[in-house]
């Protein structure tokens, strides 16, 4: 009895003050971190989530930009992280499912590896454009032109973006158009090759799009998303002419496993009322997105599993090879 009645204290204390930390937080600033470097729309829109949150919990929250590797230095390190609560991720579809598809190994499991907080976007299309020039004012029309020209136009799109290229292959696998796929590295100079008519045809996020779209020289003729978008009700969606072909991004927030429950309901509390704010969906649609709420810890597990799934499928489809 002497043994374990110490034995038990020891116990009971340790729990106790687990309790108290947990009843205390948040009591010191807590970290964002960010799989993108300073000035990219996914660096702006965590920042303006990490203030929203910030307000909330009336703690700061200070973002840590991480890139590289298509994200994985973010991911992997928040999957190290002590799962005290002060250690978040803003993540997206590329950490959570399109790196399981495009490479061999990973050192994190989206599954495994991090606990579901809250949605924060389930809407980032991709934008077909074509090149002023291109005598096509909707998808049928340059389906058409494609076909009556075979292998004679070409389709630029950003390799730093992933669903773009799958957008792109998918596009012109399942309306079996025959365009010339040509890659690039900077969104840059695959706007501006476009608009010279280098490569005529452009699958891009909105945001990489916009500015050559709102000078004329670049038309829209579709998004990939399966519903249209708020900020462009008139544009069409592809799959309203080639049923399926469906290509959305989706931004997010996870913790590393292990994290206390109570605190992730409250972090996702939070991020709820941010993204109720009109302010905030006005702010998300100038970025080419959409938002359909927070959702659960328990839903955000549920969409990252259906987009694992749909990405392996696309891989199959188009074989795509891990590297």
């Amino acid at each position: 009895m002497s043994i374990r009645i110490p034995a038990l204290l020891c116990c009971v204390l340790l729990v106790s003050a687990v309790d108290a930390e947990a009843q205390s937080w948040p009591n010191r600033p807590i970290k964002l971190i960010v799989p993108t470097g300073p000035g990219a729309a996914t660096d702006v829109m965590a920042r303006l989530l990490a203030d929203g949150v910030a307000r909330g919990l009336g703690q700061t929250v200070v973002v840590e930009n991480m890139a590289g590797a298509s994200g994985i230095l973010a991911h992997q390190s928040t999957a190290r992280a002590a799962p005290d609560g002060y250690t978040f991720l803003f993540t997206n579809t590329s950490g959570m499912a399109i790196n399981l598809v495009s490479f061999k190994q990973l050192p994190y499991d989206p599954l495994r590896d991090f606990a579901p907080v809250a949605s924060v976007c389930n809407q980032a299309p991709q934008m077909l454009s074509v090149n002023s020039d291109v005598p096509a004012h909707s998808p049928p029309e340059l389906i058409a032109h494609a076909k009556s020209n075979p292998g004679k136009l070409s389709m630029a799109f950003d390799t730093t973006a992933g669903a773009a290229g799958v957008a792109a292959r998918l596009f012109n696998k399942r309306g079996d158009l025959g365009l010339i796929e040509v890659p690039y590295r900077s969104a840059a100079q695959m706007a501006q090759d476009a608009t010279s008519g280098v490569n005529p045809v452009l699958m891009s996020s909105i945001a990489a799009a916009n500015a050559v779209v709102q000078s004329g020289k670049l038309r829209p003729l579709a998004i990939t998303s399966a519903r249209r978008f708020a900020g462009l009700p008139d544009l069409p969606t592809l799959n309203e002419t080639l049923p399926g072909v469906v290509i959305d991004g989706w931004f997010g927030v996870v913790a590393p496993a292990g994290t206390p429950p109570d605190v992730v309901a409250k972090v996702n509390r939070e991020v709820g009322e941010f993204l109720k704010d009109p302010a905030t969906q006005q702010r998300l649609i100038s970025f080419g997105l959409g938002t359909g709420g927070a959702g659960t810890p328990e839903s955000t597990a549920q969409t990252i599993r259906e987009m694992q799934d749909y990405w392996r499928a696309l891989a199959r489809e188009l074989d795509i090879q891990p590297q």
